[in-house]
């Protein structure tokens, strides 16, 4: 029912990205007589998704003659559903729901990276689960089905890790927006856990009682492939119409990207500041989560192909994309 639902949408969204054309693409980013290109960017005000509202807040895209417009959206769901219609240009976004899409016809092309890790398990200190066997015939909140969030959950945690049935062996719930999980967890005990990411994990850590950390996914992830590597969440994707049509721009929009996520690694009290302020936390709250992700520029297309294969074991992917279908790294500034 799940890949029913899922296909049923993408073939209606489809069927609106073919009549909206990649003309209407063009014609939105097409410059006027003596004026830079407006890129449309699509994001969300989330941890691993902030750099390019720190990159305006600095003047970064300003500085290099970038003219972008920032559309900001509630969720990973609606902002591939805007990008596969043709109304942005540039979206950070999921690994995995971009690889879905591009799987069922949207054209488009991963440019950067963007973050890995940040999700966590979080249960209760009281519902008797020691480890990860302990969720078996336990119900577990989780978002939308298809994103890197519910691959990782129930091929690499649940399946891989834990060796349950997330059919059989647990009561899944999808759907469930991060703000609420806490409360789910703690004060309604709705559920004896739940899957969610950062900040929104150490938030839920400093605010609720009771709450202990069953499964870090990026400490087991490095526990297995030893060195910084985190297992890539988040991407930069570009339609191809737009790669087509500005390359220079894309470069330019790149250059500024790889300086703002620089900035980000190399002076971390400037930027959780910043980073605070654009997501309304904590600095405290920013500079614990970020013990759990890191953010990137570049492409690891082994450890994404990975991570992908975790859609292909759920049926969410019919077959993992070539290195050369789904990745154009051609457009980011030499180290």
């Amino acid at each position: 029912m799940i890949k029913k639902a899922i296909g049923l949408t993408l073939t209606a969204l489809l069927m609106v990205t073919s009549l909206a054309g990649c003309g209407n693409g063009k014609e939105a980013t097409a410059s006027r007589s003596g004026e830079p290109v407006t890129i449309r960017v699509g994001t969300n005000r989330a941890l691993g998704t902030v750099a390019p509202y720190i990159a305006r807040t600095r003047g970064i895209i300003a500085a290099k003659g970038l003219k972008v417009d920032i559309v900001d959206f509630q969720d990973g769901s609606t902002l591939m559903e805007a990008f596969a219609s043709g109304r942005l240009d540039i979206a950070f976004a999921g690994v995995a729901p971009a690889a879905i899409w591009q799987g069922k016809g949207v054209p488009l092309k991963v440019v950067a990276s963007a973050n890995g890790g940040g999700h966590v398990l979080l249960t209760r200190e009281d519902t008797g689960i020691k480890d990860l066997s302990g969720l078996k015939g336990k119900k577990i909140a989780e978002p939308r089905t298809g994103t890197v969030t519910d691959t990782l959950l129930r091929s690499r945690i649940l399946q891989e890790e834990a060796r349950l049935d997330p059919e059989k062996d647990v009561q899944l719930l999808p759907g469930m927006a991060p703000a609420d999980m806490p409360a789910a967890l703690t004060v309604a005990r709705e559920v004896d856990a739940v899957i969610t990411w950062e900040p929104f994990a150490s938030r839920a850590e400093r605010e609720f009682k009771g709450i202990r950390v069953l499964y870090d996914a990026a400490a087991e992830w490095r526990k297995k492939k030893p060195g910084p590597a985190y297992y890539p969440v988040n991407v930069v994707v570009a339609r191809q119409s737009f790669i087509d049509g500005h390359p220079d721009e894309l470069k330019k929009f790149l250059a500024a990207y790889k300086e703002t996520v620089d900035f980000i690694n190399n002076r971390p009290d400037e930027a959780n500041a910043l980073i605070a302020r654009e997501l309304n936390l904590d600095k405290e709250i920013v500079a614990s989560a970020r013990q759990r992700i890191d953010y990137t520029w570049q492409i690891d297309i082994p450890a994404t192909l990975e991570t992908l294969e975790w859609s292909r074991k759920l049926g969410y992917l019919q077959e993992i994309p070539a290195p050369g279908r789904l990745f154009d790294s051609s457009f980011l500034p030499r180290e």
